[in-house]
């Protein structure tokens, strides 16, 4: 029970930390992340958990790609469920997408924790010359807080 207990703490203050706003220098002439995510969110298709569940159990050809890194996937206690799911860090994107969107037109979802990573993630694919990618709004958290299969 104390172990449960502990995990859920700092699995409560990571993520506190991960989606707390991140102070910006306001650098004259240099965009923020946050400009960022606003302008990658007016042009990327997002989708919500109904929509998500619906496109995984009808299309094993969907690519869901969670951005985050595996020891995110690991403190947040898994991933979605999913066949189709593979973890690429936001990071590692641009290089190893191709080992799994063969064509530009797969069928590519791409998610965080909290929908903070993802758009940028979606927009990156966009420019990249992926024309049918979608942002999983809700996220790793609105998954699990809909009671969805989780892999842990």
């Amino acid at each position: 029970m104390l172990k449960m207990k502990i995990m859920t703490l700092s699995t409560a203050l990571l993520l506190s930390i991960a989606i707390l706003p991140v102070t910006e220098a306001g650098v004259p002439g240099i965009k923020s992340g946050g400009q960022l995510q606003v302008e990658a969110l007016k042009h990327i298709k997002n989708i919500r958990t109904t929509e998500l569940k619906k496109l995984l159990d009808d299309d094993p050809d969907v690519v869901l790609i969670d951005v985050r890194l595996p020891s995110e996937v690991t403190s947040m206690g898994g991933a979605i469920k999913a066949d189709q799911n593979i973890n690429i860090p936001r990071g590692w994107l641009e290089w190893r997408v191709t080992n799994v969107a063969l064509k530009k037109d797969t069928p590519i979802i791409v998610y965080c924790g909290a929908n903070i990573r993802s758009p940028l993630a979606a927009d990156t694919l966009i420019k990249m010359g992926y024309t049918n990618v979608k942002n999983y709004s809700d996220g790793y958290l609105g998954w699990k807080k809909a009671g969805l299969p989780i892999a842990k």
